[in-house]
């Protein structure tokens, strides 16, 4: 429904925003389906442990939860009156005795209430079905337009009793604090009262089991040199000692007990003020939930800045590797070396008559031969453990240690980047680097699939040749090539001519096909393509470690979807918050309530909700 025309004109919502999520902040259920979808992306926000404990969902969560019900219960709903206190005040005696039964137990052990207390009239039934703690109804018309609640020691040992006065803390409208003689100079009674009055709630001050009016005097002189002016107008009741068991209740005509009911009737008062309380509780809410939500979406938007910051230098620590391998595999032959070569291999052709050595062909290839080509043929047996660990070698000495470069750099970028701090834990990025034997592995995963790929490499090429050039080309890419691209790789360039021309390496018949194939443009461009195919498998090494951490950076912001669908429904809600406010304001009366997010107007002019 829109404001009246009397109201204050609201200030004007970013149209865009609130289209862009749905939210109608002139309807009831519109509004109220809004915040259930806000609370349920709030509870499906998965977080990492270290930024959940920096986030507080839970009071979030609570403050939002709140914000629901008072939009459901609207203006005209009872007052919510929390009975607070340290252990052993009393505060379930005083609660009890104003029921005139023991509806919320209390004895000598402590703490002894464990959970929340509601105490409502009969008609209340509805408005508490679903409360977290024990409801209680009676018939006392006193009771209608309030909602007692016998709340766990705020001191307790127990954590759950703290998080459930914490609960009733944000939930509660008024307060009936409860200390005595004893407690009421411990620290943790003063800092609640600081809270309470930092809240400005309505606030009824008990100090019970006094036995002498010295006592009173202190305690309440105490709470006006503390609070100043924030005091005045706080109603201050004694209640007296009474040599009573815990079962027992305090005497009906006790005088601070009937000035303790008195109070409460002040408080809830008539339904003007009444809706005046709730609509500023209301406006509290809405202002604590953006407030606190605020917090949280800076705390969560910096660290996914610092992550992409992370994942950013990741992707360049890596690209640089890679560019440092490729420059550490291109090794290329000396322009004089190879046309030695070519002059000795040419200058032995001159002298040799295939046809004399018909034994010499058949004994093709010679040891030498083999010796160059183990690495590349599959099956060949290897004569040393050097070429059985390519540990060993200069290339995956160069391969391991950029793999753990990068792990390294990863380790300085996250300390360099303190918005990561609540989302990467340095034992998690420890544990992501690889081990030797890693490295290891991968790295003959790659030598064996570069071998595959030069072997049909060059069957494909040689199927383009005619049958004269096939053979020719074959003996020349797989010997010579392998030979040029193989022993540049994992030696640096560091052969011999001698190894080259010596007898046994290349058998005449290869030195032939060499000198006949090696200047076809065929060659050339496959020695191109396996130096370059070289370079891509092993950067697939160092690509596996990117992938690791990329993939844990991701894991750490999996929720990034779910922060941004939540914050843009959190900012349209801040645009919309003078126009909802102005909508709780106007319901109820003549205008009709929230009763359950339906509308309905109450049943008497003064308000409440009736089953």
């Amino acid at each position: 429904m829109e404001p009246k025309s009397s109201s204050p004109e609201p200030s004007s919502p970013d149209r865009s925003s609130l289209e862009s999520t749905g939210l109608d902040p002139s309807s009831p259920e519109h509004v109220l389906s809004f915040l259930g979808r806000l609370g349920e992306r709030l509870d499906r926000l998965a977080l990492p442990a270290r930024i959940e404990q920096a986030l507080g969902r839970q009071d979030v969560a609570c403050v939002l939860s709140n914000l629901r019900r008072r939009l459901r219960e609207g203006p005209d709903a009872p007052l919510r009156v929390a009975f607070f206190g340290p252990t052993g005040a009393g505060k379930s005696k005083v609660f009890n005795s104003l029921s005139g039964k023991v509806v919320s137990p209390s004895g000598f052990r402590r703490p002894f209430t464990m959970r929340s207390v509601y105490l409502a009239h009969e008609r209340q039934r509805q408005l508490l079905e679903g409360s977290p703690g024990e409801t209680r109804f009676a018939g006392d018309e006193g009771w209608r337009d309030l909602i007692l609640i016998d709340t766990p020691d705020f001191d307790s040992v127990e954590k759950q009793n703290r998080d459930e006065a914490e609960r009733v803390f944000r939930e509660a409208e008024a307060f009936l604090f409860v200390t005595d003689v004893q407690k009421y100079a411990d620290h943790a009674t003063w800092e609640y009262l600081r809270r309470i009055f930092a809240e400005a709630k309505p606030l009824i001050l008990v100090l019970n089991k006094v036995v002498s009016e010295g006592a009173g005097q202190d305690f309440f002189s105490r709470i006006d040199r503390s609070f100043g002016g924030a005091a005045r107008g706080v109603e201050r009741i004694v209640v007296r000692e009474y040599p009573l068991d815990d079962a027992a209740l305090l005497p009906s005509e006790d005088g601070g007990l009937r000035a303790i009911r008195a109070a409460l009737e002040r408080l809830a008062g008539s339904s003007g003020e009444r809706r005046a309380t709730l609509n500023a509780r209301f406006r509290s809410d809405l202002h604590g939930f953006l407030e606190l939500w605020g917090r949280a979406e800076e705390l969560l938007a910096l660290s996914l800045l610092g992550l992409s910051e992370v994942e950013r230098r990741l992707g360049s620590r890596s690209q640089e590797e890679m560019e440092r391998l490729a420059t550490r595999l291109d090794v290329q032959v000396d322009p004089a070396l190879r046309a030695e070569v070519f002059a000795k291999v040419q200058d032995r052709l001159q002298r040799i008559d295939l046809l004399r050595y018909p034994r010499r062909l058949l004994a093709l290839p010679l040891e030498g031969l083999k010796v160059l080509l183990r690495r590349w043929i599959p099956g060949q047996e290897a004569s040393s453990a050097a070429e059985e660990d390519p540990s060993r070698g200069e290339t995956f000495q160069f391969l391991e240690g950029s793999v753990l470069g990068l792990f390294d750099g990863l380790k300085e970028d996250v300390r360099g980047e303190p918005r990561c701090w609540p989302l990467l834990a340095a034992e998690e990025i420890l544990s992501l680097r690889f081990s030797h034997d890693e490295v290891k592995s991968l790295y003959d995963d790659r030598e064996v699939a570069f071998r595959e790929w030069l072997r049909a490499e060059a069957r494909d090429t040689a199927s383009t040749l005619t049958g004269e050039h096939k053979l020719k080309f074959i003996l020349s890419q797989v010997i010579y090539n392998s030979v040029v691209v193989g022993i540049q790789i994992h030696t640096a360039g560091g052969f011999t001519l001698a190894e080259f021309v010596a007898d046994g390496v290349l058998s005449p018949i290869v030195a032939k096909a060499v000198g006949l194939a090696v200047s076809s443009d065929a060659v050339r461009r496959f020695e191109r393509k396996a130096k370059a195919e070289h370079r891509r498998v092993l950067a697939g090494v160092i690509e596996e470690a990117r992938s690791r951490v990329a993939a844990y950076l991701e894991r750490q912001a999996a929720w990034r979807a779910d922060f941004d669908a939540l914050r843009d429904d959190a900012r349209a809600l801040a645009d919309a918050r003078d126009r909802i406010e102005a909508l709780f304001a106007e319901a109820g009366g003549a205008s009709g309530g929230f009763v359950g997010g339906r509308g309905e107007k109450p049943s008497s002019a003064r308000g409440g909700i009736h089953g």
